[in-house]
This record gives C-alpha cells, structure tokens and sequence, in this order.
C-alpha cells in the first residue's frame, strides 16, 4: 500500500499597519520561490527519490492573491489518511511574522512545518547562534531550512525525512547548487491567472552578485560568485512556456548583465523570436552593465523592454559610505541614454536615508534624477538592515538600536533612529520622494520624451504607481488590484474587529477607493490630452515649452540650495525670455493655429514680455525667484496648453467647477445657476470620459 505526502507550500503576505495581510484579487508579481519549490518537488516524485511506495502530491498557496486553508491543511493531518508537511517559502523578513503566526497555529495541531527564505537563511549565516524570533519557532517544532535545495538529493533528503516522521531542526545546506545542472522551475498556469498579467512569469537564470554592497543580503544568502543555469536549458523552457502562453518574463536575477551566459540566452531569444516566438522581459543589471561590448543591443533585439538599475544614490558620498564603489554619478545620465536608444525603459532602485541624506537633500537628488538623469521610473526604498545584510550585522554587533517588529523591515518604515532626521522626518521625506517623482507634473515629463513604442507601456505603470505610492503609501510591486482585507486574516496582537465595526471600515474604504478612483481617471484623462499627439505642433511646442522648463527647474533648484539667488534669477530670466520669444514665433505663424488663437498668443507673448522687465528690476531674492516660477508655470506653461489644447482648457474648467459645486453642497448654497450647468457637465464628462477610455483600450490590446 502507497503512503501518501501531501506538500503544501505557502508564500506568505505581510501585515499591514492595522494589522490585516495585504491581499489583493488580482497581484503584481508571482512568487518565483514557490514556482522553484514546486517545480522541484514534483520532478523528486517524478524520478522516484523518495521510494515506489511514495505517492506524493504537491499544493501551492500565494498570501498575498489568496487565504491560505489553515483549517483544511489541520483537517487533513488529522484524519490521517496523508502525511501532511507545510512549507512556507521565500520568507523575507517583513513577511515572517506572518509566516511565523501561521506556522505556529499550524504546529499547535501538530502539523510538520518547515520556514526556508531570505530571513532565516540570512540570520543562520551572518550569526552563530538562531535569533530570538527563529528559537521561538525552533521551541515549537517548526523546522528551519537555510540554503538552497536544487543540489542532488537535498529535497530528497528532507522530504524522507518527512515521510518518517523526522525532520531535523534545522537543515543547514552550506553548499550552493550547480544550477547549471538543476532543473528550470515550470510555471503554474493556474497560478498565474492570479495576477494582473497572467502571460507574465518569473525565471532566476542565476544568482549571486560580485558586489559588496553593505545594505545588500544576496551576496551572504546566494554568494558573492555568480551561479548561472544552462542557457540551453533556459531556452527550452521559455519556448515551452511561450507555448501554453507565457510571453512576458522577469528575470529576477540579482544582476544578469554579470550572468556567464546573458550572450547565449539573448541570441538564443532574437532566434526564437525571429521564428515567430518573440517575448518580452525585465530584467535587474547594474549602472555599469550598458558598458559590456553588445550588451545593451542584444538585449534589445532579445525583447528586453525595460531594465531595473540599482543606482541607489546621486549623491557619490553616499556611493562611497555604503561600498559601491562600482556606480559612477557622473556617468548615470549618459547610461539612461544609451538604454532609451536602443528604447528600453530605464527604472532606478533608489535609497533614502543613506549615511549623508538629509530632507533638503533628498530633494535636490530626486530633482536630479527627474530633470537631469531622466530615468522612466523610480522605486524608493528606505534604508533598512535587513537581516543577512552586512548593515545589519554591524548594527547588531555595535548594540544599535533596530526596530524589534520583523513586520516593519519592508523598506518603508524608520528602523532605526538616523542621526540627520528627527522621528517622523525621514518617512516624510521617503514620502515627499514619491509624491515628486510620481506627481502629474512630472508624469507628464515622462510621456512627453518617451518613445512611441513605449507610451503606453509607460502610461499605466505610472498611472499604477502614481495610485500605490501617493495615495496608498505601499510599494507597487507589493500590492495589487482590489484589496481583500480578510476580517479574520488579522495579526494576533490586535483585537478581531465585530462585524459591524469591521464593516464600518470597509465601507471607509471602498468610498475612498472610489474617490481616488474617479481622481486618478481625470488626472490621467488630462494626461493624455496634454502627451497624446508628439507630432502635432501645438503638441510638439508643448513639450518643448515643458522640457525647458524642466531643465530651468533643476538648475534653478540646485542655485537656490547653494544660496545663489543671483543664478537663480537669471535662469528664471533666461526661461521668461525664451518662453516670451516662443509665443511670439507662434502667434505670427498665422493660418496654421488660426486667427484667434494667434491673438491669443500675441497677448500672452506681451503678458510675459511685461512680466519680464518687471522681472528685471527686482533684487533677486527667494521670495521673487518662488514669484516668477508660479507665474510662468500657472501664464505661460498651463496658459499655452488650454489655449492650444481645448479639451484640456475644457478639462480643467469642469474641475473647477465640481469642485465649486461641492463647496456650495456643503454650505448649502447650491442653487440656480450652479445647479443648471450640472446636466452639460455631466454630458461633456461622459464625451471625454468615451473618447479616452475608447482610445486608451484601443492602443493597449
């Protein structure tokens, strides 16, 4: 008679603030550890390691998409028809918290559980002895796993273990595999469906890094040497899987510009592609990587549409304080451009509050990096000592002070005490960075210059970003669509809320959602209005007028940072007279904008030309610098674009107007006229509203 073992693996989700597991409907990016442990243990069944005798049967569960069955995985172990082990997979340290409380009403069952991932892997390799939080697990049963498990016979050795009742503590696999002779996890296609982008999978084509980044913990958990899978082996499964559907990748290696054989797979991949079986894919290299002879070109002809580029810092002190040495500041400008020729979309990993940042200069660098390094997307981090980093370490070693809560290592909470920021600055400048970089100003920025090929692309990342970072304070990568906040998915340190009071607050949040909902929809709506149209000239003057200002932005922020009111006035003075020089070209270009609307910038071109000499004989101070950066923004900038433009000027005169109206609803004054326009409102909304949706579906299939 077989014996049975039912594997079942969970990633684990991490807490919010209120204590509920961040869950969505629909996720961002699936789980690469739980494809990896998954795909391993079936090809263990598969080959017969653990015995004839054996039938095993393998289960995946992602937190983060969907509840994991506690009550279910402690009926089956009861009955005892099955031996039962739980995994719970890829663990980082915000998530093991979670993993910890699940694990430990699993064990109080007597179900077998076993943790493996970055937090325990880490902690067992940069201390001699388990953390406070891992003995807490070990004191209950739970089995800790450190390493990777795709050597030969590793997987073998626990799941026997499993079968007969005798997991060890701790598995402490101290050699890394040779991936090159590992197998390549296959993707779930059910498990995929799950996520926004059911064609997208993950794929680690290797690991390690030759870095010495002292934040960093894949050099202690996956080596310092790098560790590559057979290209050939690569490619065979990104055919299969190109074949059951899977055209989008994310190649979630540390830094595959540094991998023995990037050359291999993306020939491979143009070759594949030019038989009519093209992907796409992101991937992570470092800022150097555009140096590699071919590097940059051949991924481009692979697919690659996007590039993850741990710049982490503008500022070359903090280049030097955190040992990575190998980034170049001077340079990061001349590599976003050579990735944007060859139409790669540039998206930069940034830290907060390195060794030398402060609030004032978190502001000057993320100016930097909008208006002068021109990167498409950011990501902002701030600093944390993740466990198995050498930060962290250090920290520990020198009796510093870290945040006790495991929850709260995710990159977005203060740590630790930072000696430039006083308690609640540091966030607020974390905060401060995105709201910058993912304002509608400068989204527009970025549509404006980008290329064609890559406007819609970049259109809904940003407008993606621009709602998970500025009005719901969590990382894009790490939320999804459509919250299910599980009343009972609760932290055990906060009270279960009452069903009415539980959906009180979800009723909160649903008529919030809906506010920045129908906010993010108008803002995106005026967008696209504004960046739709590159090769119209009305639009091709726009973005001149835009990019300009932008430019003079910077360099009148990095003036008035130094305390050189004088060159700050005079870029100002530089921008009024070319904007007034501008509109005047325009304005005489007759037939081609029609008589009206020459008018119009004749009398603008004046306005500005007036403004200017006034201008001129002010003494340069903050106060008039601040002045004339409104007037050319609010007159020149925005003026120009409701008169070229009219749906935007359309646009924003109905926003002015609802926002009128629900000023005089709240004081009881809406009544005549107001209320009469309400119905021609409501028509031109609903036009705009077809007319955006219609296009923007039309160019995204």
């Amino acid at each position: 008679m077989k014996r049975k073992l039912e594997v079942i693996y969970i990633a684990p989700a991490r807490y919010d603030d209120d204590g509920y597991v961040h869950r969505y409907w629909r996720g961002v990016v699936p789980s690469n550890s739980l494809s990896c442990l998954r795909s391993i243990t079936q090809s263990v069944a598969a080959n017969g390691e653990l015995g004839e005798d054996v039938e095993v049967n393998v289960t995946t569960y992602d937190d983060c998409v969907e509840r994991p069955p506690i009550k279910r995985i402690i009926r089956m172990h009861k009955r005892g028809k099955a031996q039962v082990l739980v995994g719970f997979v890829g663990v980082q340290s915000n998530q093991f918290m979670r993993a910890s409380d699940l694990a430990l009403e699993l064990r109080a069952a007597g179900v077998p559980v076993m943790i493996g991932g970055f937090h325990v892997s880490g902690m067992l390799a940069m201390f001699d002895e388990p953390s406070l939080d891992l003995q807490r697990l070990l004191d209950q049963g739970v089995t800790l796993v450190k390493g990777e498990v795709e050597g030969p016979g590793v997987m073998a050795s626990i799941l026997r273990d499993a079968v007969a009742l005798e997991l060890k503590p701790i598995y402490n696999i101290t050699e890394w595999p040779d991936l090159a002779k590992a197998m390549v996890p296959k993707p779930d296609p059910n498990y995929l469906k799950k996520f926004l982008l059911p064609g997208l999978a993950t794929l680690d084509t290797s690991r390690g890094c030759p870095f010495r980044c002292s934040f960093c913990t894949i050099i202690n958990v996956q080596g310092k040497r790098m560790r590559c899978r057979s290209a050939d082996a690569i490619l065979k499964s990104i055919e299969e899987n190109w074949d059951a559907g899977v055209r989008d990748y994310f190649f979630t290696d540390d830094n595959l510009s540094r991998s023995h054989v990037w050359e291999e797979v993306f020939d491979g991949l143009k070759e594949m592609a030019e038989r009519g079986k093209k992907i796409v894919f992101m991937m992570q290299v470092d800022t150097q990587a555009y140096r590699i002879p071919n590097f940059v070109d051949k991924a481009q002809a692979a697919g690659c549409h996007m590039v993850f580029v741990g710049m982490e810092t503008v500022n070359p002190k903090n280049v030097e304080a955190t040992g990575k040495n190998q980034n170049d500041t001077e340079t990061y400008a001349k590599m976003v451009q050579t990735w944007h020729d060859a139409h790669v979309r540039v998206h930069v990993g940034y830290i907060i509050g390195l060794p030398h940042d402060t609030t004032e200069s978190i502001r000057e660098d993320v100016e930097t990096l909008r208006n002068h390094v021109l990167v498409d997307e950011a990501s902002f981090f701030m600093l944390t000592p993740l466990p198995g980093s050498e930060d962290h370490r250090n920290m520990v070693q020198n009796g510093i002070p870290i945040d006790a809560d495991l929850n709260n290592l995710d990159s977005n909470h203060e740590t630790f005490r930072h000696p430039n920021f006083k308690p609640g600055e540091w966030r607020a400048a974390y905060y401060e960075a995105w709201n910058a970089f993912y304002s509608k100003e400068h989204i527009l920025h970025i549509l404006i210059r980008a290329p064609r090929s890559e406007y819609w692309g970049l259109f809904w990342t940003s407008l993606w970003y621009r709602w998970a970072t500025v009005f719901v304070h969590t990382h894009p990568m790490g939320t999804g669509l459509f919250r299910l906040k599980d009343r009972k998915s609760r932290r055990p340190i906060f009270p279960r809320e009452s069903v009415w009071r539980y959906a009180w607050r979800r009723l909160g949040d649903v008529w919030w959602g809906a506010k920045v909902y129908a906010q993010l929809f108008i803002e995106f709506q005026e967008i696209w209005m504004l960046s739709r149209k590159p090769d119209d000239p009305r639009w091709a003057t726009l973005a001149e007028l835009r990019m300009q200002w932008a430019e003079m932005q910077l360099r009148i922020s990095q003036s008035s940072i130094a305390g050189r009111c004088d060159v700050a006035a005079q870029e100002m003075h530089t921008m009024l007279s070319a904007a007034s020089n501008k509109l005047q070209t325009l304005a005489g270009s007759g037939k081609d904008i029609g008589g009206r609307t020459s008018r119009k910038l004749r009398g603008m071109a004046q306005d500005a030309e007036a403004y200017l000499k006034s201008f001129e004989k002010q003494v340069p101070t903050r106060a008039s610098i601040a002045k004339a950066h409104d007037y050319i923004s609010q007159n020149i900038v925005a003026g120009y674009e409701e008169l070229a433009i009219r749906y935007v000027a359309k646009r924003r005169k109905f926003n002015q107007y609802r926002q009128e109206l629900l000023e005089w609803l709240r004081s009881g004054r809406a009544v005549g006229r107001s209320l009469l326009l309400i119905p021609r409102m409501v028509m031109v909304e609903f036009l705009l509203a077809v007319r955006f949706i219609f296009t923007a579906l039309r160019q995204s299939v």
